[in-house]
């Protein structure tokens, strides 16, 4: 275990979260919001908080690293299924995937890359939950 400083950030749901660049244009058909809790330059590992608007569908898509992600609020279309507040989905590396809010209502959520991050769009949005 690696001793030394920690990256400690209270009251996630109160930081301002910024929209990204054309990478998460090419995958989904509104604009999401994140913020970058913590990376790596070694590994390249990131660490996101991210925002998903209402009904934000995405394109199948898959990433080089394996990722995993943690829903605080709100509800989660994760590959078919519908996960909420406290679910955990990880992601294999190179697999296909998808993952959208559901038209009820935004989603908050954690996101951590294993490596780094890079996106391959796949194909078509779908219709969401």
């Amino acid at each position: 275990m690696r001793n030394g400083p920690a990256t400690i950030v209270d009251q996630l749901r109160s930081l301002e979260l910024q929209e990204p660049g054309a990478a998460a244009a090419a995958v989904y058909d509104q604009p999401i919001a994140l913020r970058l809790l913590y990376e790596d330059p070694a590994s390249g590992e990131e660490h996101y908080l991210v925002r998903y608007p209402a009904g934000v569908r995405g394109r199948v898509h898959r990433h080089t690293a394996a990722h995993t992600i943690v829903v605080l609020e709100g509800r989660l279309d994760a590959n078919g299924q519908v996960i909420g507040p406290g679910a955990y989905a990880h992601f294999p590396a190179g697999e296909p995937m998808q993952h959208q809010a559901t038209a009820q209502g935004p989603c908050l959520f954690v996101l951590l890359f294993h490596g780094p991050f890079d996106v391959e769009v796949l194909g078509e949005q779908s219709g969401g939950c």
